[in-house]
């Protein structure tokens, strides 16, 4: 028990320690700032007292500050630090003194307005790297000097302004509606190797259709002839002299050979068909290549005058 007291005892003096050791350079940082400040070095001496601000948060300093910003000429940032000590200083008198100076300085405090011709969707407004409302118009006060106004939105070329805010001016910052991205048409799809592809296919196939047509007809026109051999061997060697008894069975093979001829020419004369009109495809294909031109010029003389011609 003594040791866990101990040990919480060298605890909080360690806190101790370490919050007085703070308190102790944010009065260093002050004490350098007041000394810059009396010395003319004003931004040395704003960065003191932003320092001390930063480690221990004073009304003190902050009125120090806002004293030092007016004279380092950021009169906007000054009149906004006299603002807030008016509301949050720790006496009457304090918060009035603070009024009473940020009063004094309002007309001084530079201004600026905003004003959107055209508010687009995703649109996004910056002056001097901070982001604004495109749709409030009200003055807002800024420091004196350069003014950097941006705008932006999506599928829109972005919009740039530079100006100069002087003391005691209103800057009226008007945004132009914001011109929409030009967008480069998409290059022509070259499809000649894709169609020259679809062709070939339905060349072979009509071709190779017509072959197997073909085929076929051989088939048939090879039937036919042995349908009519075997009639002639049952009439007995003869047609025109057949067997009586064989008449009948002779009939019906010279029927078949018929029919099996008829059926072969049919197949000659599609697959022939179908074998042209498949080369015909295969063969008036694209090109896979781009087709170029040439232009050779000639100039000649001729009875009204000179005559321009090309070959192509």
């Amino acid at each position: 028990m003594r040791g866990l007291v101990l040990a919480l005892a060298t605890s909080l003096a360690t806190m101790s320690i370490a919050h007085a050791d703070t308190r102790a350079e944010a009065v260093a940082l002050f004490d350098q700032g007041q000394k810059e400040m009396k010395a003319g070095n004003y931004e040395k001496a704003c960065k003191s007292f932003e320092t001390s601000m930063s480690l221990v948060p004073d009304t003190g300093t902050k009125g120090s500050l806002a004293r030092c910003y007016e004279k380092l000429g950021k009169l906007a940032t000054s009149w906004l630090l006299w603002r807030e000590l008016a509301d949050t200083a720790p006496s009457p008198d304090l918060r009035k003194d603070a009024a009473d100076k940020a009063a004094k300085l309002d007309p001084r405090v530079p201004k600026y307005v905003v004003k959107v011709a055209s508010v687009v969707p995703g649109m996004q407004v910056t002056i001097n790297g901070k982001q604004v409302d495109p749709a409030v118009d009200v003055p807002v006060p800024i420091d004196p000097g350069p003014v950097v106004a941006i705008a932006t939105a999506p599928g829109h070329d972005d919009w740039k302004s530079e100006t100069n805010a002087a003391e005691g001016g209103t800057l009226v910052i008007e945004v132009p509606v914001l011109v929409a991205k030009k967008v480069d048409a998409p290059p022509p799809v070259d499809d000649r190797a894709k169609r020259r592809r679809t062709r070939h296919l339905i060349g072979g196939i009509v071709g190779g259709v017509g072959v197997g047509a073909v085929a076929g007809g051989v088939v048939f026109g090879l039937s036919a002839r042995g349908k009519y051999a075997d009639a002639k061997d049952t009439c007995g060697g003869s047609i025109d002299a057949c067997i009586p008894g064989q008449l009948d069975a002779a009939q019906a093979q010279v029927d078949d050979a018929r029919k099996a001829a008829n059926l072969s020419s049919i197949l000659f004369a599609v697959g022939g068909a179908a074998v042209i009109g498949g080369a015909v495809i295969w063969f008036t294909a694209p090109s896979a290549e781009k087709p170029t031109v040439a232009l050779t010029p000639t100039v000649s003389a001729g009875s009204a005058g000179f005559v321009l011609s090309g070959r192509f």
